[in-house]
C-alpha cells in the first residue's frame, strides 16, 4: 500500500486500525501525494497525525484545501500551523466539520 512510503511502522500500523482497509485502498495515490505535499510546503510538521486522525483531507480537491488553508492562516496569522498543531480541532475547517457550507 501507498502509504508506506508517507509512515514510519507505529503511524502506519494506527492508520491501518484506525480504517478499513477497503477504505485505504479506495484512496487515489496521486491525490494523496498533492495533499501530502501541500501540507508540507506551509510547514505542517505533524503530517502523520493528520494522516491519522484527518485522513478525509488527503481525499479532497487540491485547491479546496489550499483555500481553506489560506482561510485558517488569514484567520490565525502567521503562526497557523504552530497553532493548529496544538490544537489540531482547526483542522475541521478544512473538512467542513465546523463550517456552515
Amino acid at each position: 500500500m501507498f502509504l508506506e512510503e508517507y509512515l514510519d511502522d507505529f503511524y502506519y500500523d494506527l492508520v491501518m486500525d484506525n480504517y478499513t482497509e477497503e477504505y485505504l485502498q479506495s484512496l487515489d495515490a496521486e491525490n494523496f501525494k498533492k495533499i501530502y505535499h501541500l501540507l508540507e510546503s506551509y510547514g505542517f510538521y505533524f503530517i502523520e497525525d493528520i494522516i491519522l486522525n484527518y485522513i478525509e483531507i488527503f481525499t479532497m480537491d487540491y485547491d479546496e484545501v489550499n483555500k481553506r488553508i489560506l482561510i485558517i492562516k488569514e484567520m490565525l496569522g502567521d503562526n497557523f500551523v504552530k497553532m493548529i498543531g496544538r490544537n489540531m480541532q482547526y483542522l475541521n475547517l478544512i473538512t467542513g466539520y465546523d463550517t456552515e457550507e
